[in-house]
């Protein structure tokens, strides 16, 4: 197939017919495959397709994907050397497309071609633009831009002193209909998500420049195209608004201001949490102050007027900070867990908080009251743990938005750097736009090599393309190059991450330090471990004898209403212990679910008193799954538990990442990440976020939220 036009459309059953009407009466029609993208339309679109145009390949969405997903689902489809993507509001002109084909045929250089875009009575549309300045903005998108009509930036910006009746090559095309070469798209990638609509086709096209590919305008290809675009046409309405939220996205991946302040990024950080904790602090010391002073008649002592108490307030504001910033509280890292920045900021207060207790003491100041002190732990802990959660998830959902991403490549052989792209791309959370790869394997610089160039370019890329992360796969550098990228990275202040295949050898206090100048892992004695591991004990079994009691009501309760129901309360799954050891799990319910199910459960409970199980442990892996495990020894050693770190991910999980998870918590282990497990878990019953584990095998598992 030599091209393949994409149409997305929605609620397009008035224009879609004279669209495919004009490319059937096409004579390249016949080298041509039509695929229409239809994103959940409900003016019958689909159908209408189905019903007149069977020669038509129909992919329906369920759901209003968005402009750039439905090109891309139909470029995945596609089978052509040449992707014509065109709108469906569009009438192609006798001879269009094999103008374009032809045209991209005799230009090697060519990343996108694009025909001249006309209304219905023939006047030209101005569809070939230079690319957006500030000037430009306000012009075109303040009443500014009626005041004057003829500035100079918006009549460049616009070509309008360009002949339009002449070919010649542009910064970027209206994506009414471009046609893009498949190399191209495999080189540069496909469109970008993150634009519902509007910017995508200028995104493209940037990206294209950046690899030395051009776009072209072809004046004797003439498609007829319906309408202006409603955002230019009002105010203040639906599609203004999405222009400008693509108009931010934009910018704030390309504008030089945006990328300088994205890579200081961290010095921004440290200062919004200064401010978030300052304010907790102070908020708290009223809160505990005036909580005193309601609790006056309670006391023996009176309380003095707050303003006794200004040399308090700074003092208790400089140790808290200082205090923070010691502990590390102010090392703003994104993967941070919530409940771990909870036990971080407990003991940052709790520790500040002795030395502010103990300074009035030994200062024997009478003026303020030590129980304002006491007051003031679980405020400062509570409000100052509120905000910083807020502001994370705040920032998380900037992500899901695919805004304040890091521009990252990968370095490696680029069969492989290309698979961790894909996956790096999945996970919105980690917030990282993987711009491309660069390849390792002596691939050559060229611009339809799918790659960003070699990796002796490497420097001349992170300039080139703005990152600020680069990835480095096992391997892929020598011990010098590896030293060359770090001082580039220290320089022009990106982050530089290893992937390395030794995970195995970085665990339980393990720190990076140096013998004799030579960088060497130093694992420290642990000389807790045996008193730590009697205390887990002590904790399973007063914890287990407190939970069957309080789940023993809720036990008889259920029981009763499954009999009544002429079903088994519980069944059995038979699952693996400490040591390789066979265990019988009670689930409530149905036996297929794998593993402990609720956490009341009067006999899981029982099975955490007599030994054969913990509160907090590894997942009760069943046997055809204990086959698979490795480093197993490490494994066993720890008895499963009612919740563990495979409580906190999704409803599905892949057994290779539940036996690596496993192996860590394992080696890993403290009494401190029990805690934290202990708590998230509770947190998400709190939250009525009840799981059910699957384990699926190989690429099946799909990581969903609960």
């Amino acid at each position: 197939m030599n091209v393949s036009t994409i149409i997305v459309t929605f609620n397009s059953a008035g224009v879609i017919r004279a669209c495919l009407d004009s490319l059937a009466a096409d004579a390249a029609a016949g080298a041509m495959e039509v695929i229409v993208v239809d994103n959940a339309s409900g003016d019958g679109t689909p159908a209408l397709v189905v019903r007149e145009y069977p020669w038509v390949r129909l992919i329906a969405s369920r759901e209003n994907l968005g402009y750039s997903k439905g090109v891309n689902l139909g470029i995945r489809s596609a089978t052509g050397r040449f992707l014509f993507i065109l709108n469906p509001d569009t009438v192609v002109r006798r001879g269009a497309v094999q103008k374009l084909v032809d045209f991209m045929e005799r230009t090697p250089d060519a990343g996108i071609v694009g025909p001249k875009l006309v209304f219905h009575d023939g006047s030209v549309q101005l569809s070939c633009r230079r690319f957006y300045t500030f000037t430009v903005l306000v012009m075109r998108r303040t009443p500014l831009g009626k005041i004057f009509r003829n500035a100079g930036a918006v009549r460049d910006h616009l070509m309008l002193d360009f002949d339009h009746e002449s070919t010649r090559q542009v910064d970027w095309l209206i994506g009414a209909a471009m046609l893009v070469r498949r190399q191209a798209v495999e080189s540069v990638g496909l469109m970008d998500e993150r634009f519902f609509l509007y910017f995508e086709d200028v995104d493209w096209c940037y990206r294209m420049a950046h690899k030395g590919l051009k776009v072209y305008y072809v004046a004797d290809s003439v498609v007829e195209h319906g309408y202006q675009r409603e955002s230019a046409q009002a105010v203040i309405n639906r599609s203004f608004v999405a222009h400008l939220v693509s108009l931010f996205r934009y910018y704030e991946k390309w504008n030089p201001l945006f990328y300088l302040l994205k890579r200081y990024r961290e010095v921004w950080k440290v200062l919004l949490f200064f401010v978030l904790d300052v304010v907790a602090f102070n908020a708290a010391f009223f809160a505990a102050y005036y909580l005193r002073v309601a609790l006056d008649q309670v006391f023996t002592n009176p309380i003095f007027g707050i303003r006794a108490y200004k040399g308090f307030v700074v003092f208790e504001n400089l140790l808290f900070v200082f205090t923070f910033a010691a502990l590390g509280l102010y090392r703003i890292r994104r993967e941070t867990k919530s409940v771990d920045e909870l036990f971080q900021i407990t003991r940052g207060i709790v520790f500040a908080s002795v030395l502010l207790m103990t300074s009035t003491y030994l200062s024997q100041i009478r003026t303020y009251s030590r129980m304002v002190v006491v007051f003031l732990v679980p405020f400062a802990i509570a409000l100052d743990w509120f905000l910083r959660t807020a502001v994370r998830r705040l920032h998380r959902r900037l992500l899901l938005l695919k805004v304040d991403l890091k521009r990252a490549c990968v370095v490696g052989p680029k069969s492989d750097a290309t698979r961790v792209e894909l996956q790096l791309m999945q996970d919105d959370e980690l917030g990282i736009d993987v711009v491309g790869v660069v390849d390792t394997a002596g691939q050559s610089d060229a611009i339809l090599t799918g790659t960003l160039g070699p990796v002796e370019d490497l420097e001349r890329i992170i300039d080139r393309y703005r990152i600020q992360h680069v990835i480095v796969l096992p391997g892929a550098l020598s011990d010098e190059q590896l030293a060359d990228l770090v001082t580039t990275g220290r320089r022009r202040v990106i982050d530089v991450t290893m992937l390395t295949d030794y995970t195995g050898l970085v665990f339980h206090q393990a720190r990076v330090t140096d013998l004799q100048g030579r960088p060497i892992i130093f694992y420290p004695r642990d000389t807790r471990y045996l008193l730590d591991r009697f205390a887990k004990r002590a904790l399973d079994v007063v914890g287990g004898i407190a939970l069957a009691v309080v789940s023993a009501p809720f036990y008889v309760l259920y029981s009763l209403y499954a009999f009544s129901r002429a079903r088994r309360p519980f069944s059995v799954v038979d699952c693996v212990s400490a040591r390789g050891e066979p265990l019988a799990v009670p689930v409530a319910g149905n036996a297929e679910t794998n593993g402990p199910s609720d956490f009341v459960n009067l006999p899981l409970f029982w099975l955490v008193v007599i030994g054969k199980m913990s509160i907090v442990g590894p997942y009760p892996l069943r046997p055809e799954d204990a086959r698979h495990v490795v480093r197993g020894r490490v494994r066993y050693e720890m008895r499963p538990g009612v919740t563990g770190y495979w409580r906190m991910g999704g409803a599905v999980i892949r057994r290779e990442d539940l036996l690596v998870r496993d192996a860590a918590y394992a080696q890993d282990w403290s009494l401190v990440n029990d805690a934290k497990i202990l708590v998230s878990t509770l947190w998400r019953m709190a939250r009525g976020r009840r799981r059910v584990l699957e384990i699926v095998n190989g690429e099946t598992g799909v990581d969903r939220a609960n």
